[in-house]
C-alpha cells in the first residue's frame, strides 16, 4: 500500500511556521507580477527624443561612442537616417524615400509622379535600374590565352620631341622607326588595316588612302575645316570590310559630315549626310551607326534615316562608351558597379556585376581585343584634404564571363594603357612626370606582372597619344613626300586664344570682385569696379562675410589705428589701442557677431597697464556703431584663453575652440557677471579609416554655420562609420546623423545658414552622392544619381549670394563631364542642366539663379555668362585681371 499523505492544517499543527519561507515566495513573486503590468503615466506620456540628456563620462576613451561622449547639449541619434528626398534627373518626375509610415512629397511646381523607394540605412545608395529583359548577348569565353601564331608588332602615335610633329612609328626595343606625319588629333579616325593592305591617315586635313605594299597614296578625301583640338572626328570599318564609315567634325562649327567610303578607290558608297549632335562622345560602329552620350543618357543616331533612339533607362554613372566600334558589344557603366554590354548589331543588352567594384571614380575603361576583359582605369583620391593631388591611380582588370576582378596595378596618374592580341596582357606607358621619362610596360593580368618593353632610351623624350599592337608583316615607311612635315592646325581661338577676345564693357558702377594675395600675416587686396582694380588697402588683417552683401574688410593702417571698412559703402569705423598689437593671427583671433554690430578678438598681449586685467592674453569686445572697446576677461581668469580661438557667438554665449593632445577642446563662455567659461565637448582631432601602418588619419575638423547658429564636427563610431554631430546654438540641442567615415572639405553652407550641400558618402566605395541637407526639417534632398570622387580637394558646390540657387560643376568631381546643374535650394528642385566648357570655371552665381561668373582655366580673366534658355550669352569680359600669385575671395555678379 501506498502511504497516505498527511494534509497540515494550520489551525492545529504546531509545525505551520515551517511553511513561512514558501509562503513568503509566492507573495514576493506575486508582488513582481503586479508591478510588472499595472499601468504608469510614464507609459502613457509622449516622450521627446531630444527631451532626454545623455551625460559625458569624465574618464577618457580611445574610440568615443558618439551616442555618450562630446554630447554638450540633448541629442537626437539617428540609427536610421532622416527621410531623403531624391531630385528627379528631369523636371516633372519626382522619386522619395522616406521612413515608413511618413510619406512626404517635395512642394514644388511640376512636379508629380512620386515613386516611393525604400529607406536604406545607414546613407542612402541608388535604386537599381529597372531593364527590360532582353536575350542575352553571349560572351567570348576566356578558356585560353595564347600567344598569336603570326609575328606581332607594336605601333605608336607620337608627338616628335625635337620635330613637334605627330608621326606613326612601328616601337621596336631599342628604336622608334618612322612610318608617317600626320595631322594632329588624328588617332581617333585613323586605321591601320594589315588585311587590306591599307592605312588610313588624316595629313594636310586630307583623308589619306596609303598603300601598304607600294607606300604610296591611293586616293586622297578631303575633310572638313579642322582645329587643333578636334576630338570628335571618327573612322572605322565596315561590316564587309570593304568601305569605310568617315564621322567628319568641323572644327569652327557643331557641325558633323557622315560619308560612307571605299577602301580601294575611296568613291562615296552612299551620300554624305550633314549631323548636328551635342557634346563629342561620339563612337561610330560598324553598321554606320552613330552611339552618343547627351546628359549622361545613351543614344543610338542611324544618319541614313536621322533618327535618334534611346537606350535604357536612367542615367549613366560615367559618361563614356567603351568599345571602339568594330568589336560586337559597347559597354557603358548604368551604375559604378554594373556594366551594360550592349550588341550594337541587335540592341540585346546584358549586365555584369563588377565584383568587387573598383576603388575611386571611373577615369576611363577599355576592353580586350576579344571582350573577354575589361580594364577599369580609376583615381583613388586622398582621403586627408590636406595633401591634393597625391592620390593613386589603379589600374583594375575584370573578367567579363565572371565580373570578378582578376588583378589591380598601381600605376601613375599620367600613364596610358592599350590592349595587345592576348586577352590578358596589356601595354601599359608609365610617365615619369619629374624626370620626364617614359616606359613601355607589358601586364599579364593573370600572374600581375611587369616586363618592359621598351625604355625611356627608347622613347627620345616623344610624347605618347595611342598605341597598338598588330599581328602580320611589319608595315614599313611609307614614300618620303609622306614623312615631311604637314601644316599646323590652326588653334582653337574659342579655347586657345580666349584672351584675344575683345574686352567686353561691365557697368561701371558694379562691384564685381575682391582679390588679393596673401602677403606674410597681412592681405593685399584689391576691389575691381567696371575695367580698374582700385587697391583697397596692403595692411588687411581679415575678410568678414555677410549675408547677401560685399564682405566687412577688417584693415590696420597704422601701428596704432584699426577700423572695419565695407567696400561698396566706404563707410568705416576706427578705433585705437592703448598698445601696439602685431597682426599675426596667433597674436590677434577675431570674431564678428551676427549682427555685425560687434566684434570679439583675442589678443595674446596686455591692452591695458592700468585695470585689473593683467594677462598675457585679453577678451576684448569692439563696439563698431561707437568704436568704443572693452576688456572682458583675461588669461588669469581663464587660463584656457590664451590657446582658444572663437568660433560662434550666439546671444550671451560665445563658443571656442582649443587644441589640445589629439583632441579639439569645444568651450561655452558666457560674460555674466559673473564670467563663467564651461568645457562642453572634446572632439578627437583626427579619425582613423583602416588600422593600419599605412592609412593615413582624416582630419575631423568643426564647421560653423555662416549665421554662427549651426556647429557640426564628426565623431568616429570605428573604422568605418562616423556620426556628423549638428549643434543648434539657438536651442541648445543637437542631433546626430549616421554614415561612412569621410572627411568633411567638400561641405558648403547656404549662405542665409538654413542647409549645406554635401557629397554624401557611400559604404561600398570611396566617392558620393551630391546632397543637400536642411537644417531645420533634418531632410536630405539627393541632387543627382550618380556617384564621385573629389578629383582636386575641392567643393563643386556654388551658392548665389541669396542662397535660394545652388550650382554643382561636375567638372571637380568628374573627369569626363562639363555638366553645370543649378537647384532650387528652398523647394529643391532642378531648374538647370547644361554644359560648360571645360576651360571655363564657374566661380560665382547670380541671385537670378541663371547668371554666373567665370574664370579662364588658361588665362586670368573674368567672364560673366547668362543663360537664355538656350545658351550661355556674354555679358562681359575682363581680360589680364590679375596675376598668379592673385586670388579671389569675393564676387558680386549682381
Amino acid at each position: 500500500m501506498q502511504p497516505q499523505r498527511e494534509r497540515v492544517k494550520l489551525g492545529k499543527d504546531r509545525n505551520w511556521w515551517r511553511l513561512l519561507p514558501v509562503l513568503g515566495a509566492l507573495g514576493l513573486i506575486s508582488l513582481m507580477l503586479v508591478l510588472t503590468f499595472m499601468p504608469s503615466k510614464l507609459d502613457e506620456a509622449h516622450v521627446e527624443s531630444t527631451a532626454v540628456a545623455l551625460l559625458g563620462s569624465t574618464t577618457p576613451m580611445s574610440t568615443p561612442s558618439p551616442t555618450m561622449v562630446d554630447s554638450p547639449f540633448p541629442t537626437t541619434m539617428f540609427r536610421e537616417p532622416p527621410p531623403i528626398q531624391i531630385l528627379p534627373a528631369d523636371q516633372g518626375e519626382v522619386r522619395l524615400a522616406t521612413i515608413e509610415p511618413a510619406t512626404t512629397s517635395v512642394p514644388t511646381k511640376d512636379l508629380h509622379d512620386a515613386e516611393l523607394l525604400p529607406t536604406i540605412v545607414p546613407v542612402l545608395e541608388l535604386s537599381k535600374a529597372t531593364i527590360t529583359a532582353q536575350p542575352p548577348t553571349l560572351l567570348p569565353t576566356l578558356t585560353a590565352l595564347p600567344t598569336p601564331a603570326e609575328a606581332a608588332h607594336i605601333y605608336a602615335l607620337i608627338n616628335h620631341a625635337t620635330l613637334l610633329q605627330d608621326q606613326l612609328v612601328r616601337v621596336e626595343a631599342d628604336r622608334l622607326i618612322p612610318i608617317v606625319t600626320v595631322d594632329r588629333s588624328t588617332e581617333r579616325f585613323m586605321a591601320l588595316l594589315p588585311d587590306q593592305q591599307t592605312l588610313l591617315i588624316s595629313r594636310n586635313q586630307m583623308l589619306v588612302a596609303i598603300n601598304l605594299t607600294t607606300g604610296q597614296t591611293r586616293w586622297n578625301h578631303p575633310l572638313l575645316p579642322k582645329s587643333s583640338l578636334d576630338y570628335g572626328s571618327r573612322l572605322t570599318l565596315d561590316q564587309a570590310g570593304t568601305g569605310v564609315y568617315l564621322f567628319d567634325q568641323n572644327g569652327r562649327e557643331p557641325l558633323w559630315r557622315w560619308s560612307h567610303l571605299a577602301i580601294q578607290d575611296g568613291q562615296l558608297l552612299n551620300s554624305p549626310q550633314q549631323v548636328s549632335l551635342a557634346g563629342d562622345r561620339f563612337t561610330l560602329t560598324s553598321d554606320g551607326k552613330i552611339w552618343v552620350i547627351e546628359n549622361r543618357k545613351l543614344f543610338q543616331f542611324d544618319p541614313t534615316t536621322n533618327t535618334k533612339r534611346g537606350f535604357g533607362s536612367g542615367l549613366l554613372s560615367h559618361s563614356e562608351i567603351i568599345g571602339n566600334g568594330r568589336q560586337p558589344l559597347l559597354g557603358v557603366l548604368r551604375e559604378p558597379t554594373k556594366l551594360s554590354l550592349i550588341d550594337w548589331a541587335t540592341g540585346n543588352e546584358r549586365q555584369v556585376s563588377l565584383n568587387p567594384p573598383f576603388q575611386g571614380g571611373v577615369m576611363n575603361a577599355s576592353f580586350s581585343e576579344d571582350q573577354s576583359i575589361l580594364v577599369v582605369r580609376s583615381n583613388v583620391a586622398n582621403i586627408n584634404p590636406n595633401l591634393v593631388g597625391h592620390g593613386k591611380f589603379l589600374l583594375s582588370a575584370y573578367s567579363l564571363k565572371t565580373g570578378s576582378l582578376i588583378a589591380t596595378r598601381n600605376i601613375g596618374d599620367s600613364s596610358l594603357f592599350y590592349p595587345t592580341l592576348t586577352a590578358d596582357q596589356w601595354l601599359i606607358e608609365l610617365a615619369d612626370r619629374s624626370s620626364a621619362q617614359r616606359t613601355l610596360m607589358r601586364w599579364n593580368v593573370a600572374t600581375n606582372q611587369l616586363e618592359e618593353v621598351v625604355g625611356p632610351k627608347g622613347w627620345s623624350g616623344s610624347k605618347v597619344k595611342w598605341i597598338c599592337e598588330l599581328a602580320g608583316a611589319a608595315i614599313n615607311p611609307v614614300s618620303a613626300e609622306l614623312q615631311v612635315a604637314v601644316t599646323p592646325l590652326p588653334t582653337d581661338e574659342s579655347r586657345a586664344n580666349q584672351s584675344s577676345l575683345p574686352t567686353i564693357e561691365p557697368p561701371s558702377n558694379q562691384p564685381v570682385a575682391i582679390f588679393g594675395h596673401q602677403r606674410g600675416n597681412e592681405f593685399s587686396v584689391k576691389r575691381l569696379i567696371g575695367r580698374s582694380a582700385e587697391l583697397l588697402d596692403e595692411a588687411v588683417i581679415n575678410l568678414f562675410p555677410r549675408y547677401n552683401q560685399a564682405p566687412f574688410v577688417l584693415q590696420r593702417p597704422q601701428a596704432q589705428q584699426w577700423q572695419v571698412l565695407d567696400p561698396i559703402t566706404q563707410q568705416k569705423v576706427e578705433w585705437q589701442f592703448e598698445q601696439i598689437i602685431r597682426p599675426e593671427e596667433s597674436n590677434f583671433r577675431p570674431l564678428l557677431a551676427p549682427n555685425y554690430q560687434s566684434m570679439l578678438a583675442v589678443v595674446t598681449q596686455d591692452l591695458r597697464s592700468n585695470d585689473q586685467f593683467t594677462g598675457t592674453s585679453q577678451l576684448v569686445q569692439i563696439n563698431l556703431q561707437t568704436s568704443a572697446w572693452t576688456v572682458l576677461a583675461d588669461s588669469h581668469m581663464w587660463p584656457e584663453l590664451q590657446w582658444v580661438k572663437p568660433l560662434a557667438w550666439q546671444g550671451d554665449s560665445v563658443y571656442f575652440l582649443q587644441p589640445s593632445n589629439g583632441a579639439e577642446l569645444l568651450w561655452r563662455v558666457q560674460f555674466g557677471p559673473p564670467f563663467q567659461a564651461e568645457q562642453i565637448a572634446q572632439i578627437p582631432s583626427t579619425m582613423q579609416r583602416e588600422l593600419n601602418a599605412t592609412s593615413t588619419p582624416i582630419s575631423a575638423e568643426v564647421y560653423v554655420a555662416p549665421n554662427q547658429r549651426w556647429l557640426l564636427y564628426p565623431l568616429a563610431v570605428d573604422n568605418k562609420t562616423m556620426v556628423l554631430r549638428i549643434l543648434d546654438l539657438v536651442k541648445q540641442q543637437s542631433h546626430d546623423l549616421a554614415m561612412p567615415l569621410k572627411s568633411l572639405h567638400d561641405l558648403s553652407f547656404s549662405p542665409e545658414s538654413n542647409s549645406f550641400a554635401f557629397m554624401l558618402p557611400s559604404a561600398m566605395t570611396n566617392r558620393g552622392i551630391p546632397a543637400l541637407y536642411q537644417l531645420e526639417e533634418q531632410r536630405w534632398y539627393q541632387l543627382d544619381s550618380g556617384m564621385y570622387g573629389s578629383l582636386y580637394g575641392e567643393t563643386p558646390f556654388l551658392w548665389s549670394p541669396d542662397g535660394h540657387w545652388l550650382a554643382i560643376d561636375f567638372k571637380k568631381i568628374s573627369r569626363n563631364e562639363e555638366r553645370l546643374n543649378i537647384y532650387n535650394s528652398r523647394q529643391p528642385s532642378l531648374t538647370l542642366s547644361t554644359n560648360l566648357d571645360f576651360i571655363k570655371v564657374a566661380i560665382a552665381l547670380d541671385n537670378d539663379g541663371k547668371t554666373i561668373i567665370t574664370d579662364h582655366a588658361w588665362e586670368r580673366s573674368l567672364e560673366q555668362l547668362t543663360w537664355d534658355d538656350q545658351a550661355w550669352q556674354i555679358n562681359w569680359r575682363i581680360n589680364n585681371l590679375f596675376n598668379s600669385f592673385e586670388q579671389i575671395y569675393y564676387l558680386y555678379p549682381r
